[in-house]
């Protein structure tokens, strides 16, 4: 089979592009059937995923501040 670009650490999973054909796919159907979010976006946000362990939305909300902090806004009064 073709390398996959995934970047998914997980290589072992039944889900993983790399050893199924379905590319992403099985992989993002799981992920939302299970209210989670791929590895692969957490780490588009940072390559320090040591110790994550939850792929929660709540969990990339927090991963994502965490790592890339509030964006500032600027809002003005008229």
């Amino acid at each position: 089979m073709e390398k996959h670009f995934c970047t998914c650490p997980a290589e072992s999973c039944p889900h993983h592009p790399a050893i199924q054909s379905k590319g992403c796919d099985s992989c993002i159907n799981k992920n939302l059937q299970q209210n989670e979010i791929p590895a692969c976006f957490f780490l588009s946000v940072s390559k320090d995923v040591d110790g994550l362990t939850e792929f929660s939305v709540e969990s990339f909300v927090r991963f994502y501040l965490k790592h890339k902090g509030m964006p500032s806004t600027s809002v003005q009064n008229e």
